[in-house]
C-alpha cells in the first residue's frame, strides 16, 4: 500500500498566507518524514502580500531555473511528477518546456502535472490550457520512448462543470475535497468522476489542512476525525480498485504540529505495509 502514496509538494513555506506559520521543511523532507515514495512538485509564485525580504516569515521562493537542482535529491524516491501549470492554474510556455525536458531525461518522472487547471467562473475560460494545447501536449508526452502520464487536479465542487472533453485527454485524475464538510459525500463524488472520466485513472486527494471558510481564508489542522475518515475511506477505494493512489497534503504543513499530521503519519507506519493487488 506504500507503494501508492504520493505527497503533495510546494515550494517552502508557500502556504504562509494560508496557515499564518512558518513551515520549513523542504518537499523531500516531507515525504521522509511521512514514509512515502512518491511525490508531486507543484511550483507555486508568490503574490504582492507574499513579496516579503528573504529572512522574514512569510517569504517564499518559488522553484526557479535550473529545475534539475530542485529534481537532484528526488532521485531517491520512487516516482516524480513535476507541474506545467502550478497554484493558482498559472502555466508559462518556458517553464512548461523546461519540465517536459528534465522529465523525459530523469528515470523516476513520471509524468507532469496541472494544479487548478479548471476555472470556477463561468466568465472566463474553462481551464489553463486549451483543447488543442493539451492534444499537442499529450504528443509530446507519448512521442518519445519514454511514456510520460498527464496529472490533473479537480475539486469535488467542478464535477459539473462542462470539462468532460478535457478529462478525456487525462491519463490521471486527483479528486480533492476544498470544504471538509463535503467530505460526507466523498463516495458519491468518486462515483460521479468515474461516470464523467471512465478511462483516466484515479489518485485521491487528502487534506491535512481544513478551510475555514471565511472572507479572508485560512487553513488549520484537519479534525482527526475527518482525517481519519477520509483516509479510511480512500484505502477502501483502493483495496477495491476504484482509485490507484492516494495523495497526502502537504509539505507546507508537516512541521506545524497539526494533530492530522501526526495521525496521518501513524497511520502510514499502521497500513504502509499492507498488500494491495493490482
Amino acid at each position: 500500500m506504500r507503494d501508492r502514496l504520493w505527497v503533495f509538494c510546494n515550494p517552502r513555506n508557500a502556504d504562509y498566507n494560508m496557515v499564518r506559520k512558518r513551515s520549513v521543511m523542504s518537499p523531500l523532507e516531507s515525504a521522509v518524514y511521512l514514509g512515502v515514495p512518491n511525490i508531486l512538485m507543484v511550483n507555486q509564485y508568490p503574490g504582492e502580500q507574499e513579496k516579503y525580504p528573504c529572512g522574514q516569515e512569510g517569504w517564499f521562493q518559488p522553484f526557479e531555473p535550473p529545475l534539475e537542482q530542485y529534481a537532484f535529491p528526488l532521485k531517491v524516491l520512487k516516482r516524480v511528477a513535476w507541474s506545467i501549470v502550478g497554484a493558482g492554474g498559472i502555466t508559462k510556455e518556458s517553464e512548461r518546456k523546461q519540465v517536459l525536458e528534465m522529465a523525459l531525461h530523469t528515470p523516476n518522472f513520471v509524468g507532469v502535472y496541472m494544479d487548478d487547471f479548471f476555472r470556477n467562473k463561468p466568465d472566463i475560460k474553462v481551464a489553463s490550457l486549451t483543447l488543442d494545447e493539451l492534444r499537442d501536449l499529450q504528443r509530446q508526452l507519448k512521442g518519445s520512448t519514454k511514456k510520460l502520464d498527464l496529472y490533473v487536479t479537480l475539486y469535488t465542487n467542478q464535477l459539473d462543470s462542462p470539462i468532460a472533453d478535457y478529462l478525456s485527454l487525462i491519463d490521471v485524475v486527483t479528486l480533492w475535497t476544498w470544504h471538509s464538510a463535503d467530505l460526507a459525500d466523498l463516495e458519491g463524488n468518486l462515483t460521479q468522476l468515474e461516470k464523467l472520466a471512465p478511462k483516466s485513472r484515479k489518485l485521491l486527494g487528502c487534506y491535512t489542512a481544513a478551510y475555514n471558510g471565511k472572507r479572508t481564508p485560512t487553513w488549520t489542522g484537519m479534525p482527526v476525525r475527518a482525517m481519519q475518515r477520509q483516509c479510511e475511506l480512500a484505502l477502501r477505494f483502493l483495496t477495491d480498485g476504484r482509485i490507484e493512489g492516494i495523495i497526502i497534503y502537504g509539505c507546507t504543513t508537516m512541521d506545524l504540529g497539526w494533530e492530522s499530521v501526526d495521525w496521518t503519519r501513524a497511520w502510514i507506519q499502521q497500513v504502509g505495509d499492507r498488500s494491495v493487488a493490482g
